[in-house]
Formats: structure tokens, sequence, C-alpha cells
């Protein structure tokens, strides 16, 4: 069978696949090559210019990789067409725009260690698909033997580079350099036997079309092979020598790997820090929103870095290592900035909605997602300042204590704009004006001697009903006149007990009902027992009553008693009721009594 029709048998099932050539420079497509017969089997030369070349000096202990000079014609992007002829574009050979060949670990053994009068040089081969979305696979001609699969290179050819050595100078250093001249063979460190891959001939021991080889298995896109250990036997007297390997595979599209999510949160010292821009090497980005949190999501699979922008002023990131992306994994990195806490001051004046300002009255800011200030509190003019306050967040909540009971507390009362140059507050509280109030004062006189027992003392009280304009509800714009007044005075009977009363506004109020029981207590409170026995009323601040009390024999002591107001009544308007004013009297003194 000739070569071209070995060639149409073996490709003719490749109208579908997706099989493409490759190489690694557009040189003008090759001239047809003639059919090479099983007793020809010379391999041409336009194949050889389709390998890899490695050189590899004994001397320098180095290797040298080269990707191919000629490689084929039709562009990787391109399907395989039917096979009318022996044109390399039919074949499976990959050039160095789909493929790199790395090699390491260069070995030079002993003289006649492995094989007598020989050194067995052993390098480390690994191949890497440049290609996305293109899997590397087994390649449908050159023919793979029988049951290897994926990925074959085989040295095609094996030379020596000869020289005839030579004295020379580096400097005023004498180099001599020894002629390099021998044999080379390919060692069994390449794992598969001597195989025709482009031939059906067997191999016989002179074939010259018969090499030994490496399977990689298929190679995943932008992915690598496993690593494989070839070698060769060289004469002693080889210094440099070169070999062209050939890479053939078949190309199949595959899908593209599920994109990942990177997410997390940026964090720092004084909380979360949003508007930060977190940046993953390829070109994808996420920016940290109000609670620091941010998401990446698209990112294709690989090794990817991290950088941060947009960092506030005074704080460092600490940014964590390389990650690498898998298909549709999702991944959570957190960042922690260490942030110089920029601190300013907010000040103010807090008032009534009544009008003038509120003092004694605490005040603390809380930044947003920080913790409370110390407390301060408003001085004689209503003024407060609050300092050393973060401003990075420049918003936050001034919570407010201590407010007068005719006042409502707001609650947190949001800020914003906070900056290093401080922030003014003003606020305004809501009051409602307190209730009117008449005091009603008790007086202790001076202990005398006198009475039942030879020590008396009085107790006065006296009433304010204060002056125009009174309570709108009583008078409108007039004083607010007291009509009728119950009084308690409770105290220790064994102490001291009443001796008398004395009305001190008798034209007005006269006592319907004064008592005294149990000893215990003094009571002129009977469903308001001082009327005005006129009908008239009266206006300001006026005397009542004054009481007298006999200290009992022998007592030395503190007498501790207690006013209590049971009624009281204001004027009434024609034809209504006697408004009730007994809350809206205030009890002031007399305190305790010290009897020496």
């Amino acid at each position: 069978m000739d070569f071209l029709s070995n060639v149409r048998r073996k490709c003719s099932g490749l109208l579908t696949g997706f099989l493409i050539a490759v190489g690694a420079c557009a040189l003008p497509a090759p001239d047809p090559v003639d059919p090479i017969f099983p007793d020809a089997p010379a391999i041409p030369a336009q194949y050889r210019g389709a390998a890899f070349i490695l050189d590899v000096s004994t001397l320098k202990r180095s290797i040298s990789v080269s990707a191919p000079t000629a490689g084929v014609a039709r562009p990787i992007a391109a399907p395989r067409a039917a096979v009318t002829s022996n044109d390399l574009a039919q074949f499976s050979l990959l050039g160095g725009d789909a493929v790199d060949l790395a090699v390491t670990g260069y070995v030079a053994g002993a003289l006649g260690a492995d094989v007598p009068g020989k050194v067995l040089i052993t390098f480390d081969l690994q191949v890497l698909n440049k290609l996305a979305g293109i899997e590397l696979i087994t390649p449908t001609f050159p023919t793979p033997p029988s049951g290897v699969s994926g990925l074959q290179a085989f040295p095609i050819e094996v030379s020596v580079t000869q020289s005839a050595g030579g004295v020379g100078t580096v400097g005023n250093v004498i180099v001599i350099t020894s002629p390099s001249f021998g044999a080379v063979v390919h060692s069994n460190n390449w794992d598969g036997a001597p195989h025709n891959f482009f031939n059906d001939v067997g191999c016989t021991a002179s074939a010259t079309d018969c090499f030994r080889y490496e399977a990689f298995g298929d190679i995943a896109p932008l992915g690598a092979s496993a690593v494989r250990q070839v070698g060769f036997l060289i004469d002693p007297t080889v210094s440099d020598f070169r070999v062209k390997v050939i890479l053939a595979a078949d190309l199949r599209a595959v899908a593209p790997p599920a994109p990942a999510v990177v997410n997390g949160i940026v964090t720092s010292n004084i909380g979360p820090i949003a508007n930060v821009t977190v940046s993953l090497s390829g070109g994808y980005f996420g920016v940290s929103g109000s609670t620091g949190a941010y998401s990446i999501s698209g990112v294709a699979t690989g090794v990817r870095a991290f950088t941060l922008s947009n960092v506030p002023p005074g704080c460092t990131p600490l940014l964590p290592p390389a990650i690498s992306v898998t298909p549709g994994s999702i991944l959570v990195v957190n960042f922690v900035l260490t942030c110089i806490v920029p601190t300013g001051s907010i000040t103010g004046t807090i008032t009534s909605s009544l009008g003038g300002v509120l003092t004694g009255i605490t005040i603390s800011a809380t930044p947003s997602g920080g913790s409370a200030t110390p407390v301060a509190m408003t001085n004689s003019s209503g003024n407060y300042s609050l300092s050393n306050v973060t401003t990075f967040p420049s918003t936050g909540t001034l919570t407010l204590g201590n407010l007068p009971s005719n006042c409502v507390n707001p609650g947190p009362a949001s800020y914003a704009g906070l900056t290093v140059t401080g922030l003014v507050q003003n606020i305004v509280i809501a009051c409602t004006a307190p209730p009117f109030t008449y005091p009603l004062i008790g007086t202790w006189g001076p202990i005398t001697n006198g009475g039942a027992t030879g020590r008396q003392v009085t107790l006065s009280f006296a009433i304010d009903m204060g002056s125009a304009p009174g309570s709108p509800s009583i008078e409108g714009p007039n004083a607010d006149p007291l009509t009728a007044i119950g009084i308690r005075v409770e105290y220790d009977g064994a102490r001291m007990n009443w001796a008398s009363r004395t009305l001190l506004s008798p034209a007005e109020f006269d006592l319907g009902v004064f008592n005294e029981l149990n000893q215990n207590f003094f009571n002129a409170a009977l469903l308001g027992a001082i009327l005005s026995t006129t009908g008239a009323t009266k206006t300001g601040a006026f005397p009542l009553v004054r009481l007298t009390f006999n200290i009992a024999n022998g007592f030395s002591g503190t007498i501790v008693p207690s006013v209590i107001v049971t009624e009281a009544l204001a004027k009434a308007p024609p034809g209504g009721n006697f408004p009730v004013i007994t809350t809206n009297i205030l009890v002031i003194g007399p305190g305790n009594l010290v009897v020496p």
C-alpha cells in the first residue's frame, strides 16, 4: 500500500471531528510529499520541520528548546477538511502556537553505568496547552500505538552537533575545546517501545522510521501534562547533540469551565469600609457596599491575585495571597484594614420649643457601627461639646438624657458630615408648658416657754396664688383666686400636740372644721372646710393660718411633720363648678423641727 493511500485510509473519518493542525510559524504551504513505500521509509524533511528542537549541551549541562521552524499550513482555528493529499495540514502535529514544551531535571550519568561505553543523559518533559476551550487528545495521524491515548511525543531525529575543537582565549584565560563526535540513540527512558507512526510496516532492527515515545494523556484547556522522563545514550566524545521531537494530538472543543464567584467583607478596626474596589488579576472587580460586603462574579479558572483601590486615607490593607480559582467554585476572602482613626468634635445648643435653652441635658454620640462616646452635658447657655468623635464613618446618632418632665425625648438624632474640622448640630426639643403651681409655704416659729407643758412652737401656712395672668382655664388673663383649701398636718402625738389655731386672713376665710384626732394629726380638711364667708376670693400671696403646739414634757429630738393638701378650689365661673386645683398646690416646707 502506498503512503498516500495509507493517509487517506487513516484520515477518512475526520470530516465531522474538530481536528486541526497547528504550527508555530505562518509559512507558505509545503509542496506535496511523494508517497512513502515500505521499501523506502525515510521521513520527509517537512515532517522534521514540524518538530520541537532540543539542543543539549553536556558541557554546560543545559538544554534549550525551540518551537518548530516549519509547521502546518492551516491556521489553528480551521476545521480539518477531507483528506485529498498527504499535505501536512491534515496531520495532528502541534506547533508553538498551541503548546509549550518545558524541559527540566537534566542529569548525566557516569560512563558505562547503564550501558558499557555509553553515558546516559536524562531530563524531564512537560507539555503546556496554550489553547482556551481546546483539549488535546489522542492524535488521528500520525497513528499512535494501539491502546495508547492522549498527546504523543517521539524523537523523530537525533544528531550530534559535531565540532573539531580547538584552542582560544577569553581575556587572559586559555580555553581548550574538545571535539564533539560520536553516536546518540534514544534510551529506554522513553517508555514506549519503537513504533512506526507514519507507515503500516512493522519495526525492524534496521528501521529508520520507528521511534520510542512518551504518552502524555489528554491535556485540558490551558492545562499542563504530567512530567515524563526521557533519555539518550551518547558516546563520551559527544559534547552537544540535537533532538527533534514531534508532538502529536488532535484538538477537541470543550465547554468552557463554569465561572466562579469570589465574595467577602472589607472591614477595619473602625468598622466596615464602603466603596473599596476589590480587583482580581484578569480584569475582575467588585465594590464594597455600606456593610463592607463585595462580590465578584464570572471569575475564570486560574490563579488570581488581589489588589485594593479607593482605600480611605490613613487605612492600610493586608492583602491575602493569590487564590486558585476552580470552575464553579464560591470563594470567600475577607479583608481587614488597619486605619488611623481621624476624629472631630460635635458642638451645638439644645433649646426648648417653648423658647429658651435647656441646661443639664446629657448627650453622647454613637458613630455608625461604632460605640458611644463619653457623655457631655449642656451648660447654663444650653451649649454642649463632644470631642474625639471618629470621622470615619462621618455619620451616627446623638442620644439625649436628663430632659425636663414636660419635654419629650426625641430618641437618637442622626448626624452626618462630621470631619476633622468639626460639626455644629443644634437640637430643638419639643416641650409643653408646665402646669400652674401655687406654693403653700409652711414655716416653724421659735420654741417659746408657755402652754400646758411649758414649751410651745407655732407652724404657720401662707399661699401664693400668683399674679396675672394665671391659668387661662380659670380666670383667663387675670390672676387665679383661691376660694377654699383643706390642709392636713400629721405628726407624732407623743412628741407634741395641738393647742390652738389662729386665722391669719379672717375677713376672707373662716375655718369650718379644725380638729385633732388621736394626737397624731391636725385636720383642717372636710370638703374644702375653709370657705369664704362673704363669697369673696383672694389672689396673690397671703397668710392662711397659724397653728400652736405644746411640746411634750422632757422630749428632745426631731419632729418630722407631713403636710398634705386634701382639697383646693379656685373661684367658680358664673353658674359653673369650682375648679379643682388640688394637684396644682406645691407644698414647700416646713421641714423637720429639732427640739433641744
